[in-house]
């Protein structure tokens, strides 16, 4: 009868497991290929800076001929952007009726619902969701969470490549006047400090040509053409598939009567071409944009090279998650067990001037 009741047990929860829908999105593309870039930083001390080197000594070559005063001089050309570090983090917690109704257990272990194990998945999942949205949040929102270099907020994409009139990032001040050297922090501004920010929000159509358009200025500052990767949504995405297959149509016959088209990826003069499912317009809620307007996701187009950027974790944070503990051992606890997922670091771009963003994409 043990026996019986034991693969009655386990069948019964395989048949409950088997009942959960995940009814989101939870993909992050961006974070995938920083990965895989290899630009995970694992480093101490309060801040993450670099020493840059913003300018060419070109000015101090001089020509010169017979009784010429040769020149002489020093151009000074290094700045240390600095970045604080940001903490998450993220509770697990179960009540008394929760961890009574789920102690049930039989002699081989078997437990209808492993409440445990379902709510560490949901609090991982929880992060992931979390820090997409930190890499997409957008610094000139009126939304009350924007990143800052001073606030408490992770930084992301957005931070490093919104055209600034009076914000600093990594402690530089950037003020975009004439597009020139003489703007302040014209080094680290996006696009080579030659995008200004009425460009950025005025309404653009998505194409390949005007895509090579916009790529072509960050091609010097490209070490290789697999670094620069252009991010999109789906909407953005839909349309430019249909202008290439216009131009391409491929198509795979699959015996008689069957045509297989279309494609999943695509890479335009040999740069990477990523479609990210967060950016659409169910998500502006939730981010503080407005559909349809500059800033709304769907309309949202990045160019980033992945070389430029680094995404900082610390050991002891790097999303571990710490024991339970019995909250009635405190005094003023309750009846509880509670763990908690921790994050330390940020994500930060060293080198703004080979990236672009534009904000008013339309299809």
């Amino acid at each position: 009868m043990a026996t019986y009741h034991q693969d009655l047990n386990n069948l019964t929860r395989d048949m409950h497991d088997k009942t959960w829908q995940v009814e989101y999105m939870k993909k992050n593309p961006v974070l995938a290929m920083l990965l895989e870039r290899k630009t995970l930083q694992f480093k101490g001390g309060k801040k993450y800076w670099r020493n840059a080197d913003t300018d060419t000594h070109e000015s101090l070559a001089q020509d010169y001929g017979n009784n010429t005063v040769l020149s002489h001089g020093v151009k000074d050309t290094t700045e240390k952007p600095e970045f604080l570090r940001k903490y998450i983090q993220f509770p697990i917690q179960f009540d008394l009726d929760e961890n009574l109704q789920n102690a049930m257990q039989t002699s081989d272990g078997t437990q209808l619902q492993d409440l445990a194990a379902f709510r560490v998945r949901k609090a991982q999942e929880g992060m992931r969701v979390h820090l997409r949205k930190k890499m997409y949040m957008s610094s000139s929102s009126d939304f009350a969470k924007s990143p800052s270099d001073t606030n408490i907020y992770m930084q992301g994409l957005n931070s490093a490549l919104e055209v600034d009139s009076s914000k600093t990032y990594g402690g530089v001040t950037r003020t975009y006047s004439a597009g020139t050297k003489a703007d302040a922090g014209f080094w680290f501004q996006p696009a080579g400090g030659t995008l200004s920010a009425g460009v950025q929000v005025a309404t653009k159509t998505i194409s390949i040509n005007w895509l090579r358009t916009v790529q072509e200025p960050l091609e010097d500052l490209e070490s290789d053409n697999t670094d620069l990767v252009t991010i999109l949504g789906g909407l953005l995405w839909l349309s430019l598939q249909a202008e290439a297959e216009t131009k391409q149509m491929p198509y795979k016959l699959l015996g008689d009567r069957v045509a297989k088209q279309g494609f999943t990826e695509m890479i335009l003069d040999g740069r990477r071409i990523i479609k990210d499912p967060f950016l659409k317009a169910a998500y502006n809620t939730s981010m503080g944009e407005t559909t349809a307007a500059a800033g709304a996701l769907e309309m949202r187009i990045y160019i980033i090279n992945l070389m430029d950027w680094e995404f900082f974790i610390h050991p002891k944070r790097n999303f571990k998650m710490g024991p339970f503990f019995d909250q009635s051992q405190i005094m003023g606890g309750t009846d509880s067990e509670l763990a908690r997922i921790f994050f330390a670091g940020n994500l930060v771009c060293f080198k703004p001037g080979a990236n672009t963003y534009y904000e008013y994409v339309s299809p």
